[in-house]
This record gives C-alpha cells, sequence and structure tokens, in this order.
C-alpha cells in the first residue's frame, strides 16, 4: 500500500502540486530526475497547480534535505512523455513509479549534483525500495532519460545513486556525477555551421521551453525543458527556422533552445 511520504523527509512543501490516480497500478519503479536549476525553490514552483506545467515529483533532494512534495497515493507527472514521438519505454510510467528530483550544484552544460544531494537520494531510494519490495538495482531505479527521450537527469549518475542505496562507500574524488573513466567529448568551443560564436547566458522567462538536439528545429529530437527562470550557457547563436538558437554542447552532441520568436521578435528571456 502507498504510504504518504518516506519516514527520511525532513519536511513537507505545503503548496498543491499537480498529482493524478494510480489507477491500481503497484509501484515497481523509481526514477531520477535532476532540476537544471540549481534554485530548489524555482525547480518546485513549476510543479504547482497553479503554474499550468502539469508536471511534478514525489520528493525534492538537496545537500541537506529531503522534500515530500506529491504523495506516494498518488501518481505525479514526472515521466510520462510529452506527447508526439516521445512514446515512454514502459507501460504506465506515472502510475507504477516513484519520482526524486535534485537540485544542481552547477548549471548547464554540465549540471553537477552535490555528492551529499546523490548520498540523500541514494538512502531515499534504499528506503522506497525496502517499503514496497522493489530491487535495488538498475532495472528498477532507472534514469529519466532511460524512459523517455530527455537529457534529464544531467550530470547525475544512477549508477552511483544505485551503489550507495546498496551500502557502497562514495566514490573517492568528491565527485557523484562519474566513477567510472571519463572519456572526453567533443569541445564546447565547436561552433555548428552558420552559428555566430557568442558566449553568454540565458535566464528563462516564467514558461519553460523545449530543448532540441541536434538541429535549431522544432521537429529535432527533444532534449528537456529549460524551467521558468532557469539559465543556459551558451557558446553561439543562429536566426533560423523562425526563432533565434542558442547552442551549447552536452556530452558530445549539439543542444539548441529557442530564445526569441520571429518576426514578432519577442524574447523568452534575459540574457546576461
Amino acid at each position: 500500500m502507498a504510504r504518504r511520504f518516506s519516514g527520511l523527509i525532513t519536511g513537507e512543501n505545503p503548496n498543491p502540486m499537480y498529482g493524478g490516480s494510480r489507477n491500481g497500478v503497484g509501484i515497481d519503479r523509481v526514477v531520477i530526475h535532476h532540476n537544471a536549476t540549481t534554485n530548489k525553490n524555482v525547480a518546485m514552483s513549476t510543479w504547482y497547480t497553479s503554474s499550468g506545467n502539469w508536471t511534478s515529483a514525489h520528493y525534492e533532494v538537496t545537500p541537506t534535505e529531503i522534500i515530500g512534495c506529491v504523495e506516494e497515493t498518488y501518481a505525479a507527472y514526472h515521466c510520462g512523455g510529452t506527447g508526439g514521438s516521445d512514446v515512454p519505454k514502459m507501460s504506465n510510467p506515472n502510475e507504477r513509479s516513484i519520482g526524486i528530483e535534485n537540485v544542481n550544484s552547477t548549471g548547464a552544460p554540465s549540471w553537477s549534483v552535490d555528492p551529499r544531494t546523490v548520498a540523500n537520494t541514494a538512502k531515499l531510494v534504499r528506503d522506497i525500495c525496502d517499503y514496497y519490495g522493489i530491487p535495488c538495482d538498475r532495472q528498477h531505479v532507472l534514469a529519466h532519460n532511460e524512459v523517455t527521450a530527455t537529457a534529464c537527469p544531467g550530470g547525475l549518475d544512477v549508477d552511483e545513486v544505485v551503489r550507495l542505496a546498496k551500502g557502497g562507500k562514495p566514490s573517492t574524488g568528491g565527485s557523484a556525477n562519474n566513477n567510472k573513466p571519463t572519456i572526453p567529448s567533443k569541445p564546447s568551443t565547436s561552433i555548428p555551421a552558420g552559428f555566430t560564436a557568442e558566449k553568454g547566458t540565458f535566464v528563462n522567462g516564467d514558461t519553460k521551453i523545449m530543448n532540441r538536439v541536434g538541429s535549431p528545429s522544432t521537429t529535432a529530437a527533444q532534449g528537456g525543458y529549460l524551467p521558468a527562470y532557469g539559465s543556459w550557457a551558451y557558446d553561439s547563436w543562429r536566426k533560423v527556422n523562425g526563432f533565434t538558437w542558442i547552442h551549447h554542447v552536452y556530452n558530445g552532441q549539439h543542444v539548441y533552445l529557442p530564445v526569441r520568436e520571429w518576426p514578432s521578435g519577442v524574447a523568452y528571456g534575459d540574457f546576461k
């Protein structure tokens, strides 16, 4: 039987958040996310029913907190896909899972997560698995991008979460992002053809924006949402296909974000 929250929580967020019925589907998965922002309050505000976003998660985790957001009794809207070609890789993804969001310690493009946050999530994963009888392994504890087409969970290594949840010691070197040898990706100075080199940071407005992978087009593969008031570092820009797009390289892939619409010229946020 689903409970309200894990006994590990340090507090509850009292704001009404999106959630729905589990429709009788049993809980057998845990899905790990990152906030895509270094501000936990900004992240959680995007799950409020007043936001109009129709997204949410059961827990928000920081270096010092495990915050209850949507009660486990309900399905949170954290991994159901965005529609169109983004079809989830398992049935009833929201109904059968518990979603854990993690605040970032750095912004784009690395989207790192503090080792203390990773350790707190590992404790929470262990508790959830024990309560529901879920095997604590990588077949049942999943990264968001293993369920739907997204760049989430950013720099958070779910292998490390599971290893710690099973009683392993924290990786040496102070990094929770990857305990495997690092394979260099393409340098972030790899500017696409037709783009103008310019380094800066885009700060989003009050509406989330979907980034695209591979090409600056709304028909390209979906990477994930930049949340409201989130920030996005870029190395170049181009006006094409009805938008101004900014670009950076993440894990060797070219990622593009539309930030201004044409011919109106309306910008979706600010630049710094």
